[in-house]
């Protein structure tokens, strides 16, 4: 995966969806005491990217990580010592 470049914020949140598998969009945002607006443009971002997806069950938005977001979870928290990801 080629660098790519993400603010510190986007990559907490990315990090917050992978340690739980998937998060409802209210639960991340108390969690990451992010307000609800800000949290909207950080997921919409990411799911530009290709990083997220969002499942909607029973109007609640669910963010889940596509295999992209995973490789770059796995590629910021777990770095080979050749691999450099960039925020």
């Amino acid at each position: 995966m080629r660098n790519l470049e993400i603010p510190t914020e986007y990559a907490l949140v990315l990090q917050q969806v992978d340690a739980g598998g998937e998060e409802d969009f209210a639960n991340l945002a108390e969690t990451l005491n992010l307000d609800r607006r800000r949290l909207t443009h950080i997921i919409q971002a990411l799911q530009h990217k290709g990083l997220v997806r969002i499942n909607w069950r029973q109007s609640e938005g669910w963010i889940s990580l596509s295999s992209r977001g995973r490789r770059l979870v796995e590629t910021i928290w777990n770095p080979a010592p050749h691999m450099q990801a960039s925020f």
